[in-house]
């Protein structure tokens, strides 16, 4: 059985990650990965990404991403459902 999967669903999230991990991590595809918020994020290369926000000690939100999984996967091919299944809540952190 393969660790992750190559689609933006919970069944193939990296499966090595615990609970709160999981909930945070994120597949950029193609198109995702090239979109410039993304980019200013730190989203900028395909595959399963983990992501979190927080406020620095001066008040700044900072961004911290690490790519887990990189891949190439087409927009078409990788869907766009998100671990929770609903396009909308992957929309809020992840831009088309």
């Amino acid at each position: 059985m393969a660790l992750w999967g190559k689609t933006d669903t919970v069944g193939d999230v990296p499966s090595y990650l615990n609970t709160t991990d999981a909930g945070n991590c994120y597949f950029i595809d193609e198109t995702e990965a090239g979109v410039a918020s993304n980019k200013a994020k730190g989203l900028d290369t395909g595959g399963w990404t983990l992501y979190t926000t927080y406020t620095d000690g001066q008040g700044a939100t900072r961004h911290k991403a690490e790519c887990l999984v990189a891949m190439g996967v087409s927009a078409v091919d990788a869907g766009d459902l998100g671990i929770t299944g609903d396009t909308a809540d992957e929309d809020l952190v992840v831009a088309d």
